[in-house]
Order: structure tokens, then sequence, then C-alpha cells
């Protein structure tokens, strides 16, 4: 038995939604040479070691989610990656948050119909499209105002937002707090 953990910067990720907190991927699933080469560096490694032991459990983390993809028929972002229509709208998404999607917009995309794609992605993902979208801009929003010194109205145009009210009002509603209120809070945190 092998049990590892991952830690990440967003737990809100559209990949960690709906995940369970243990992922049981049984013996024989292909995982075994990523095991057995962690293994390897974890006790023998030289120069680089641990470099290459955290790149090989980012691999071992997406084969093991691969497998939990497609083990599962629970709507989620896994589950609109096996699609083929609804993963060309998520890689258009995530490709330019700052881009002015419209359902018709990535319903092109796609490959759909408006209504057949608003359909499909929803009972794909769980969640109808422009919400997804909302919930991946402020997830990204958060990112750079931890990660950057960039101005608030700048952080807003990069995730699609022309206007900083409307920006500080869709991170209200969704964070709870104002952008620059939530980024003094984590740099506290973080200090």
């Amino acid at each position: 038995m092998v049990c590892g953990a991952f830690v990440v910067g967003e737990p809100d990720h559209p990949a960690l939604r709906g995940l369970p907190t243990v992922v049981h991927v049984p013996g024989g699933s292909g995982l075994g040479p990523y095991v057995d080469a962690l293994s390897a560096e974890a006790f023998d490694g030289g120069p680089g070691a641990d470099l290459v032991m955290a790149r090989l459990s980012d691999a071992l983390l997406v084969r093991a989610l691969r497998h939990h993809a497609q083990t599962v028929e629970r709507p989620g972002w896994l589950a609109g990656l096996r699609d083929p229509y609804v993963s060309r709208a998520l890689a258009a998404i995530h490709a330019d948050l700052g881009r002015q999607w419209t359902v018709a917009g990535l319903a092109r995309t796609a490959g759909l119909s408006r209504a057949a794609f608003a359909a499909r992605f929803t009972d794909r993902v769980g969640e109808p499209v422009i919400r997804y979208l909302q919930s991946a801009r402020m997830q990204r929003a958060r990112t750079l105002l931890r990660a950057e010194r960039a101005t608030v109205s700048a952080v807003a145009a990069r995730v699609g937002y022309s206007s900083d009210v409307a920006f500080a009002a869709a991170f209200r509603r969704e964070v709870g707090c104002s952008p620059g209120g939530w980024r003094r809070a984590i740099m506290s945190v973080d200090a």
C-alpha cells in the first residue's frame, strides 16, 4: 500500500471540486513505475532528487486523477474533460479567462448549438457554464491577488472585467469581502 498527500494553493480549484478526501487506485492500474521511481529517488537519489520527486509526484497525481475520473460518473471538471465538446470549452475558458465569453461563443468553440451546449455543459460539469466561468475567474483573481503586486484594476482586466466596480461586486459575492480586503487578510496570514 502506498499513501500520499498533495497540498494545493487553491482548494476550490475546479479540478478539486467534487473529489473525495481519499482516492483509491487499485494495483495494476499503471502507477507502479511511478511509485518505483519515486522510491528510488527518495532512497538513492543524488543531486536534483527533490526536483525529480516533485515532477514524478505531479505525474502520479495526474494519473491517479485520470483513473478516478474514469471510475466515477458524478458531474464535475474531470467529467467535463472526458466529454469532447465540453473539454473544448473548458480549454478555451482556462486559456483566456479575460475574454468576454458568452454561452453562444463557447457553444461555437465546442461545435454545438447554444441550447445543446448549455445543457451538456451543466450535465457534465454540474453547474451552468456562466457560473463555472465566474468561479474560475474568481479563483484566478485570488491567485493573482496573492502572488502579484498588480493593482485590483489590473487583476480585474486580466480575469475579464472591464469595470473595477463590477469586478469588486462579483468578488464580494463569491468571496465575501472586497478584493483589497481579501488581499490584506491573506498577506497578514502569509506574513
